[in-house]
């Protein structure tokens, strides 16, 4: 991509847009912060990505598409990943020993402190994704004082659990006696009941994440190679390490991912919409119907989005755009 064509996605020629790439300290902690909207007047949201370690930042043009134009939209790299690693190399290790549950939740509190600095709003709609619906989930119910609503795409509800809710969903799928068949009873047998996320655990996932995109996820759309680099937003060793992250580096997060249960606390302050595609693998859309009754929060919904998968935005934008405005167009009402 030239740099005049760089420029343009980087900074597109609106008369009351935001673009703006930051480094503001966030927690002792000089964090990547990415604020893009085509108007300043409109509701602003702040993503908090999945993984631990997976920013979508850098693939915002592509994953995001259209947001900008009825939102702006506030990326944040987490401690460690990608822009906010290679911000702190030098800190990494010492950055892994945090990531605590506690760690993130404050983090989040001074992002949008950081927010409050460069765009005029009262209140945001704070949006978790995957893992981010853990530290999301958790930060809406503490802090409902900053937030308009809280959105959930692909609500965590417990790992374990949604491993092997959906094992046993494809066991209906399989063939039954073949290699298949025999692969997932051997994930039911034999994954931990306190999973520790290391090459073992890495290795099992390998195999899970092949036989949901076989039997469940049919209509998951792949990020290609092409978009990762094509970025304008990633220079080269950015971009590896989004195709690679270094997933010994997020440790106390991935503890603090595993061990999270979203039935613990289902009481909020503020409206709650729950966005799933209909072939989640992980973040199964029937183990929090199965708890629905127990949410409490002033306005609560959960949507279903078809032939969508895990990241249901990407894979069918336009069905996830009416499903979000729809929802802010009612509690707005």
């Amino acid at each position: 991509m030239s740099n005049i064509n760089k420029n343009i996605v980087l900074y597109p020629e609106t008369e009351n847009g935001i673009y703006l790439y930051e480094y503001p300290m966030i927690n002792a902690i000089k964090q990547y912060v990415q604020v893009r909207g085509s108007d300043r007047n409109n509701p602003l949201i702040l993503f908090v990505h999945g993984g631990p370690g997976s920013s979508l930042a850098g693939l915002c043009h592509v994953l995001q598409a259209g947001w900008e134009d009825k939102f702006t939209v506030a990326n944040w790299d987490q401690r460690n990943t990608c822009k906010t690693y290679f911000a702190n190399k030098e800190s990494a290790e010492e950055i892994v020993q945090t990531g605590t549950m506690e760690d993130f939740i404050k983090d989040i509190d001074e992002v949008i402190a950081f927010l409050h600095t460069v765009y005029d709003f009262e209140k945001l709609i704070l949006m978790g994704f995957s893992w981010g619906t853990a530290i999301g989930s958790e930060y809406a119910k503490r802090h409902p004082e900053n937030l308009l609503c809280y959105i959930s795409v692909g609500q965590l509800t417990n790992y374990r659990e949604g491993v092997l809710f959906t094992c046993r969903k494809m066991l209906g799928l399989v063939q039954k006696g073949g290699k298949d068949e025999m692969k997932i009873k051997q994930i039911i047998e034999t994954f931990p009941r306190n999973p520790v996320w290391n090459k073992e655990m890495l290795s099992c996932l390998k195999y899970y994440n092949a036989l949901c995109m076989k039997y469940i996820a049919k209509h998951a759309r792949r990020i290609t190679l092409s978009n990762i680099f094509g970025s304008p937003f990633l220079n080269f060793k950015e971009k590896r390490n989004f195709l690679m992250p270094d997933y010994p580096l997020f440790t106390k997060a991935f503890e603090t991912m595993l061990s999270y249960d979203f039935r613990r606390n289902m009481k909020y302050e503020v409206p709650v919409l729950f966005i799933f595609g209909d072939e989640e693998t992980v973040c199964n859309p029937e183990l929090v119907e199965e708890c629905s009754d127990n949410i409490s929060a002033p306005v609560r919904e959960i949507k279903i989005i078809p032939k969508a998968s895990h990241m249901c935005f990407f894979d069918q934008p336009d069905a996830f755009s009416q499903t979000l405005v729809s929802f802010l167009n009612d509690i707005n009402s």
